[in-house]
């Protein structure tokens, strides 16, 4: 019952690894999965892995459960993000563990199946679209007995702390799955797969304080925290949403501003609004995304014996003659030009 692991184990960001609260600023994700380790050496592989690349813990097998995790790491400045399917999985922060001395918080969410998760006198059970804050200061527990896909955030104490409340009493409460926050957050993520998300350190950066935005409205943020929110990571996070929506549906011919906003649950003028206050037009973001692809596909190698008018059908442009037109104006050559060679 494997899930698909995308890429297989490689070498990716620094070579100190991502923990909690990393510094670097490398964004490019270290991908793994048990199924890539010999069978016997398989515990033991994958706590190195995420003592080096994340966070100290011990991970094992549930007794008599089958045992795969598929993970993902990546690292923002500030902002570690840990994506895994996980099947018969117990993971453990011991006191051991907690002696390193990181003080972060993590949100836990799980987009798909169960989790329990248990920290200090407390143990709950989150299901799809729920989630919750954790310290990686005290012991935690965290047992997958089942098929599940959860995405763990982490962010520096100093980072989250002045933003909400009563962190303490934030902690170990359950998030459902109906917060607007906890859901512009898993959107928000979803963008930042894409490279235009991750572009320079700047964006990086500036990902990172929307997503604390995000964490701290979801947990419970002060009053002059949820202020700049309002105006700062609510509007960057809806933004992205609404972009990894239309580069999801870019080979769609009736993708507009209007199937867009009724997606996303807001008007086509808010949607307008929101590229206006970035210098753009909905229009305009849709169309420099399809020629992007256009692009990507006309020089993949593996493509060139495909049909000039199939990759300008399947990259959401219905008249050739516009095609070709828009595509000059963008790389100032004909998408004949620069056609990648037929492999021999």
């Amino acid at each position: 019952m494997a899930a698909p692991a995308g890429d297989k184990m490689h070498s990716a960001g620094n070579a100190d690894g991502v923990a909690f609260g990393a510094k670097s600023d490398a964004f490019a994700p270290l991908r793994f999965s048990t199924e890539d380790f010999p069978s016997g050496d398989r515990v033991a592989i994958l706590r190195d892995i995420l003592r080096q690349k994340f966070i100290g813990i011990d991970i094992e097998p549930l007794p008599g459960c089958p045992f795969q995790v598929d993970a993902s790491v990546r690292a923002l400045p500030g902002l570690g993000i840990l994506s895994a399917f996980t099947l018969g999985a117990r993971a453990q922060r011991t006191p051991e563990h907690v002696a390193d001395g990181n003080d972060c918080f993590w949100l836990g969410i799980v987009s798909s199946g169960a989790c329990i998760i248990s920290q200090g006198n407390k143990k709950i059970v989150l299901e799809h679209g729920e989630a919750t804050l954790m310290s990686a200061a005290e012991p935690s527990e965290i047992i997958c007995p089942a098929m599940s896909r959860s995405v763990a955030l982490s962010i520096p104490a100093s980072a989250l702390v002045p933003l909400v409340t009563d962190i303490d009493r934030a902690i170990m409460q359950p998030i459902r799955r109906d917060t607007e926050a906890l859901k512009l957050v898993a959107a928000y993520l979803g963008f930042l797969k894409h490279e235009i998300a991750m572009a320079t350190a700047d964006l990086r950066r500036s990902a990172a304080n929307h997503v604390y935005d995000l964490v701290a409205l979801a947990v419970g943020a002060t009053e002059e925290a949820a202020a700049v929110a309002q105006d700062r990571g609510l509007p960057a996070a809806r933004l992205r949403a609404i972009k990894a929506d239309v580069i999801d549906n870019l080979g769609r011919s009736d993708l507009s501003v209007d199937s867009t906003a009724a997606r996303h649950g807001i008007t086509p003028r808010h949607v307008r609004r929101l590229f206006e206050a970035e210098g753009s037009t909905f229009s305009e973001f849709v169309l420099d995304q399809r020629l992007v692809r256009a692009y990507r596909l006309l020089t993949d190698r593996g493509l060139a014996g495909r049909a000039i008018s199939s990759i300008a059908f399947d990259c959401g442009f219905g008249d050739l003659s516009y095609f070709n037109r828009t595509f000059r104006r963008a790389y100032g050559a004909a998408p004949t030009d620069i056609r990648a060679p037929t492999k021999r």
